[in-house]
């Protein structure tokens, strides 16, 4: 989407809550050009993720949820390496969207 800033995140470095809002912030794991193969990574803060307290069982749900339906995507995917009989692909419906708040692209 045009105009809303992109934030890497492979990890979560601090969480401070104060005032009804949590401030996530969120960190990457960076490499320095030259740098030794064996040299151990550096993670530096790459966002602040700022929610508000009311709002975070309903992130956690969501998040929650797609984490459900990658690990179910990952075991489908291990599935048909396999040789299967009987394979029928899921409607299309049931595989681009979830709960009406995310798609799946590949």
């Amino acid at each position: 989407m045009a105009g809303i800033p992109t934030v890497f995140g492979d990890g979560i470095i601090d969480v401070h809550v104060a005032n009804g809002v949590a401030r996530i912030t969120l960190g990457a794991v960076v490499g320095q050009p030259g740098q030794a193969p064996d040299a151990k990574p550096q993670t530096q803060a790459s966002g602040l993720l700022v929610v508000p307290v009311m709002q975070l069982p309903v992130l956690a749900r969501v998040l929650g949820e797609v984490t459900r339906q990658v690990e179910q995507r990952a075991k489908e995917a291990m599935g048909q390496a396999k040789p299967a009989a009987s394979a029928e692909p899921a409607p299309a419906a049931a595989t681009d969207q979830v709960a009406g708040a995310f798609r799946f692209n590949g």
